[in-house]
């Protein structure tokens, strides 16, 4: 959110900018005319200063009306010309109806230059704030609110070179949940939509650093990125993600196991000159299958299955049970 704040008044800066920069170029001959009509005319010597006065707030008019001022700027012009017109004044180089009609123009110039800037900060902060929900929309899955396939587009290639170019050992996760088809058949879906967005919210804040990079790539299949993380770290994140989704109150289907689960395909390394993106996307989509394939509710990393630490508790506490019904049955 900071950082969106921090981008949105670079833009706003710039663009203001970019609008004083186009207007210098009207801006200089406007200045020379002006000072030439009001400083060498065949008038007597003794009106130079009131002559120069005039310049002054006639200055301060042309800034006001053709750059865009920020009210600091715009006081500071305005205490300069008024100071001249006032030391002026006071030793007496202009008559005091002058002086006064003088402080009126330059205080009523401030009073429109800063509502001429209001108005055009004000349109140039909706155009950015309007562009960047846009940008949002174009880039983020309505209903998980993390990145879809777009975003991911977008976002991917600039993590991965920083990661080769930087030497950082980057982790690849491609997340699939399992038979999530049963859910939506069996439960309607708006309890499947709902259970997307309970295993989105559970990503974030399973993998909750700021260069973490979470994506629905499409239907029930998400994509984790992590980069400069060891890959010991990135197992045990994958394991409390298989951990945490036990949390949620959702009836077993049919072929399932006793809570909501995912399938989870990883993989690591440090990117080399020649490896590519799609290489390491591939390689955690082989990882994927494989965890499908050993049973689903586990984790697909170098060839080796990781189960959910919960099934083990499950197993043990059917296996207690079955004990248990056998031994009441002996007896």
């Amino acid at each position: 959110m900071v950082d969106n704040k921090n981008f949105n008044e670079k833009q706003l800066k710039d663009k203001i900018k970019s609008y004083n920069r186009q207007r210098i170029g009207i801006a200089i001959p406007i200045v020379i005319i002006t000072a030439i009509l009001l400083l060498f005319p065949s008038l007597g010597n003794e009106a130079l200063p009131t002559r120069f006065a005039v310049l002054c707030s006639a200055l301060l008019i042309l800034s006001s009306l053709l750059f865009v001022l920020p009210g600091r700027n715009a006081v500071l012009l305005f205490f300069m010309a008024t100071a001249i017109v006032t030391v002026q004044f006071v030793y007496k180089q202009i008559h005091p109806q002058s002086f006064i009609i003088l402080i009126l123009i330059n205080t009523c110039v401030l009073g429109v230059s800063r509502k001429i800037s209001h108005n055009f900060i004000q349109a140039a902060i909706n155009e950015i704030e309007t562009l960047s929900h846009l940008e949002i929309e174009a880039t983020t899955d309505n209903l998980t609110q993390l990145l879809n396939r777009n975003g991911l587009e977008q976002a991917l290639p600039t993590a991965w070179a920083f990661c080769k170019r930087k030497k950082k050992n980057v982790g690849f996760l491609l997340i699939d949940i399992d038979y999530f088809k049963s859910y939506n058949d069996t439960l309607g879906h708006l309890k499947g939509d709902d259970i997307l967005k309970q295993i989105a919210h559970s990503m974030k804040i399973c993998f909750k650093r700021e260069t973490d990079i979470i994506g629905r790539i499409g239907g029930d299949e998400f994509l984790i990125f992590l980069q400069d993380i060891d890959n010991d770290h990135i197992v045990e994140m994958a394991q409390n993600l298989l951990s945490s989704l036990s949390s949620f109150k959702v009836k077993a289907c049919p072929g399932s196991y006793k809570c909501l689960s995912v399938s989870i395909g990883i993989e690591t390394g440090i990117p080399q000159t020649g490896d590519s993106l799609k290489e390491f996307y591939n390689r955690a989509d082989m990882a994927l299958y494989h965890a499908k394939k050993s049973g689903r509710n586990c984790i697909s990393y170098d060839n080796v299955i990781i189960k959910n630490p919960n099934e083990r508790v499950w197993q043990n506490e059917s296996s207690a049970l079955k004990n248990l019904v056998a031994e009441c049955a002996r007896k």
